[in-house]
């Protein structure tokens, strides 16, 4: 009898899987280096910084400071720490100073050896610089400041608690690197979470939701310095899954949307006693609900991004009929953002690796064969500089068009894509000069 060697050996399944990442990770490097040919024709700006670890969240600060006589401006970011337990975590600000605005893009302002665009020559000025450290119970999850104060920063923990700092109560650097003191510890949570908004009407009031399937409610104005530790002025139970993220609509105070791994987009009004069941429910995706974002320039406007692999737009008076689905993105999305300044300009960013910029106004717009093979219209650009999935990105409110983004790759970002392509009148870049992927 006969025998087939190929069928009596199966290849070690941890082979197999090490074979399989080296095949990714060599194409994940080609086409990072074909990213890194065509930036200068794609940004205005690049400037990146490495990071001792990767953080999971960021946020522009709401202040910019000028300087007289110099070419730049100095931001403020809000990140975190994600050490895996090898090392202290951290609540941090950095500074980073970005050049004043300049006609591009220009392709001679590229420096090869610090892979920036806008830059100084690699110069210090270029660098984030870390501000302030605060010792942090574990890695931090996400990380946003109270608008009405931005002094007071919300974390949430792998724990389960929610903490507030206030950080003018804290030092520049710790003088004990293992001790966490935050302001406020607030508990009601069994789980650890990802979902965190503050009420842009009440000052004080925050929202979270977790992997407890859970969405809280909480008045930071009961703090009291011997009270500290808070608990939720309500718990809502209306999904039946993990609750990923949540947010206040940014023109009704009374309003707040969830999304789940249940697959469910909800709203709820505050002003109704009932937790345990929204005002407003529909099945948004064909998979778990990663990110919600309303449009602050529409009463009606909400986005919500899927592990699905893409963007749904709805209209709050019919959550009966999806208005678009947005398709672009080869893995889950992960995150949404829109413009601050330009009502139709959505942002979403993906464990594909990517960040796109979609441009509502461009739907339905007629298209050539070759231009739909780059994607729909409405696919305005895709950023291509990060090696790994991205965690969290911000469009910076006082420069528009600059944009931050941290990926699990340890880079951190600051980048202004060209006025060429997102202008009022953009133009077409020269096909000769970009290498095709």
């Amino acid at each position: 009898m006969s025998t087939n060697m190929d069928d009596d050996i199966d290849m070690d399944p941890s082979l197999r899987d090490h074979e399989e990442q080296i095949v990714v990770d060599k194409i994940i490097n080609e086409e990072y280096k074909i990213w890194k040919k065509n930036a200068p024709f794609l940004y205005d700006l690049i400037l990146s910084s490495a990071l001792e670890w990767p953080t999971l969240t960021t946020q522009w600060f709401p202040d910019k400071q000028t300087h007289p006589g110099k070419n730049y401006s100095t931001h403020r970011l809000l990140i975190g720490t994600h050490t895996s337990g090898n090392d202290t975590n951290y609540l941090q600000i950095a500074e980073v100073q970005l050049p004043n605005p300049l006609p591009g893009p220009d392709p001679h302002r590229y420096d090869e050896g610090s892979e920036e665009i806008g830059g100084y020559g690699g110069g210090a000025e270029c660098r984030l610089h870390i501000q302030q450290k605060m010792v942090h119970e574990g890695e931090v999850n996400k990380a946003r400041y109270m608008p009405q104060k931005p002094d007071l920063i919300a974390t949430m923990c792998a724990d389960g608690n929610v903490l507030v700092f206030d950080k003018t109560k804290h030092p520049l650097m710790p003088t004990n690197t293992t001790k966490c003191t935050p302001q406020m510890t607030l508990v009601g949570h069994g789980k650890e979470g990802y979902g965190l908004n503050w009420n842009p009407h009440k000052e004080g009031h925050l929202m979270t939701g977790s992997e407890d399937s859970t969405v809280r409610l909480w008045d930071l104005n009961s703090y009291s310095k011997t009270n500290t530790t808070l608990h939720p002025i309500h718990t809502y139970t209306h999904h039946s899954a993990i609750v990923n993220d949540v947010a206040y609509h940014p023109c009704h105070d009374a309003l707040f949307g969830s999304v789940s791994d249940d697959h469910t987009l909800q709203i709820v009004d505050i002003r109704s006693s009932d937790t345990t069941t929204a005002t407003h429910k529909v099945v948004a995706h064909a998979d778990a609900v990663n990110s919600i974002a309303f449009n602050a320039a529409s009463d009606f406007v909400v986005a919500t991004a899927s592990a699905d692999k893409t963007v749904a737009l709805w209209d709050l008076r019919n959550l009966k009929l999806k208005l678009h689905s947005l398709q672009g993105h080869n893995a889950e999305v992960n995150g949404l953002s829109w413009h601050p300044h330009e009502e139709p300009i959505l942002a979403s960013s993906s464990a594909d690796r990517r960040i796109i910029f979609w441009d509502l106004a461009r739907i339905g717009e007629e298209q050539s064969p070759e231009d739909a093979e780059d994607g729909p219209p409405e696919l305005l650009f895709m950023h291509g500089g990060h090696t790994n999935r991205v965690s969290d990105f911000a469009w910076n409110p006082n420069d528009p068009w600059v944009m931050v983004s941290a990926a699990e790759d340890n880079l951190i970002q600051c980048w202004k894509v060209s006025s060429a392509i997102v202008g009022k009148e953009q133009e077409d870049i020269p096909a000769g000069e970009l290498e095709a992927p």
